[in-house]
């Protein structure tokens, strides 16, 4: 978790720098071992830089963390879109131990991001699981165990 630097995307961004990272509505494959909410806002990302072309298959948008957000509902669309300002609060105390996180996630110093952040955002992932899958967790202990019966329900093997 954060340390996605690299979106890529089939169009450019245009004149936007920044945007609002929003969690897929719709859990894919790779993500749903991750435990993490579908549609929620995420994070204030800032774009780099853009390399690539559409001839070469898509752009690639060199990103950052520009804040993080208390996770909210958002129903997302494709491309930008306006969200309601008012729904947006920053948690600047927690970009430190975000960057502490990327380095070294077991280190104590990552608490606050892990505590205030991470959690909640497992939590409510977790809630949104289909419970068949949290019956999984619950027995077993295991988020591995629910994410291998996710793959295999969906043909993908192992992962």
């Amino acid at each position: 978790m954060g340390d996605k630097t690299i979106e890529y995307r089939t169009w450019l961004p245009g004149k936007v720098s920044t945007f609002l990272l929003v969690s897929t509505a719709t859990p894919s494959v790779t993500d749903f071992g991750l435990g993490l909410p579908n549609g929620y806002a995420l994070a204030i990302i800032k774009i780099d830089a853009v390399s690539g072309n559409k001839s070469h298959g898509g752009y690639s948008w060199h990103v950052s963390v520009e804040n993080l957000v208390k996770p909210f509902p958002v129903k997302g669309r494709l491309h930008f879109y306006q969200v309601d300002d008012a729904k947006i609060e920053t948690l600047p105390h927690l970009l430190d131990s975000l960057m502490v996180y990327r380095e070294d996630k077991g280190s104590k110093k990552t608490g606050n991001f892990v505590e205030q952040y991470v959690n909640p955002l497992l939590k409510i992932g977790y809630g949104q699981m289909p419970k068949k899958y949290r019956k999984i967790i619950e027995r077993t202990g295991d988020w591995h165990a629910a994410a291998e019966t996710w793959y295999k329900s969906r043909n993908c093997g192992t992962h």
